[in-house]
């Protein structure tokens, strides 16, 4: 038999430990057949991602209903603060702002936009949350992407932070006197504007519709002129800024039934009704809560009527010095 050099046997088998080791190592790391199920890749770097996804299990619901919260949050975060920006380029503009006042400004804009989304998270969590309650989790992916087209906060809620007193103390604190007492002038006269516009379109509309003598005009402008003034934030947060012909119209229903019958001929009144029914709603709840204040308004001021009186009768009577 013929052998090579020892020394070559000799390192052969040094290695064995070596390549047995090795073996060992690699069946140590191999995962328990009994645990895994499927089919082992053969390559596990050339998985892809739809197969690491679908190899981890789904989060509870409660997690994946609070990150696609937090996803839709960031959208709307973003959509209030780029409305922020033009509100500080405006006031830059017509008070002419240094550099501080506008820095100043743009950190109040954040603290802002950030505080006028606490209305939004709360209807979110109750749209989802109540939507999704018992909902398999392994579905709820599908149907949270399906609901993410959902508007909370109104039409114009983009638009809140300019109304919220952290913003409005900024200003105070910010500018001076006389810019401050310049800007509210703008904005004054802007409501007026937008009031006096809405009014004419609403008019308009109604007498294309009714054919209004120019009595019946002056006293339904009369009415609708103090429904603009009263309501058209309202209802452009509630409508948006899209009006159909009916919305218009409806803004003559802010007033009583017997201010309008007292206007309208009974044919004119019906088909005013006939065509607004649809708005019904939002009228009937704010003509409600406008009675609600007047009631309210009249037992504050029958009470301090009445303490007066109290106060009058309980004063001691002063006998004059002859």
């Amino acid at each position: 038999m013929n052998f090579h050099s020892p020394l070559l046997l000799l390192s052969g088998l040094c290695c064995l430990p070596v390549f047995l080791t090795g073996n060992l190592e690699a069946q140590i790391n191999e995962p328990d057949p009994f645990v895994v199920v499927g089919d082992k890749p053969e390559d596990p770097a050339a998985n892809t991602e739809e197969e690491t996804e679908s190899s981890v299990s789904p989060e509870p619901l409660s997690a994946q209903i609070s990150q696609h919260i937090l996803k839709l949050a960031e959208g709307e975060r973003d959509k209030r603060l780029k409305f922020m920006a033009v509100v500080i380029d405006d006031v830059a503009r017509l008070c002419e702002l240094d550099p501080s006042q506008q820095e100043d400004l743009q950190l109040a804009a954040k603290g802002a936009a950030e505080r006028s989304m606490k209305d939004w998270h709360t209807q979110a969590e109750r749209y989802f949350r109540t939507r999704l309650d018992g909902a398999d989790r392994d579905a709820a992916k599908e149907m949270l992407e399906g609901m993410g087209s959902v508007s909370f906060g109104g039409n114009r809620s983009e638009e809140e932070g300019e109304t919220l007193d952290v913003w409005k103390d900024t200003l105070k604190t910010v500018l001076t006197d006389d810019q401050i007492s310049r800007y509210e002038e703008v904005l004054e006269q802007r409501q007026h504007d937008r009031i006096e516009a809405f009014t004419l379109m609403s008019v308009t509309t109604l007498d294309s519709f009714l054919r209004f003598t120019p009595k019946q005009k002056t006293k339904i402008n009369d009415l609708v002129h103090e429904a603009t003034t009263a309501y058209l934030d309202d209802v452009q947060r509630y409508w948006g800024d899209y009006f159909e012909r009916g919305m218009l119209m409806s803004l003559a229903n802010a007033a009583e039934e017997n201010e309008l019958r007292a206007i309208l001929t009974e044919e004119q009144y019906d088909r005013l009704k006939e065509e607004t029914a649809n708005f019904d709603h939002f009228w009937d709840q704010k003509r409600r809560l406008k009675r609600a204040k007047e009631k309210a308004a009249q037992r504050r001021a029958e009470k301090a009527e009445e303490e007066t009186y109290k106060e009058e009768e309980a004063a001691p009577v002063k006998e004059s010095v002859q």
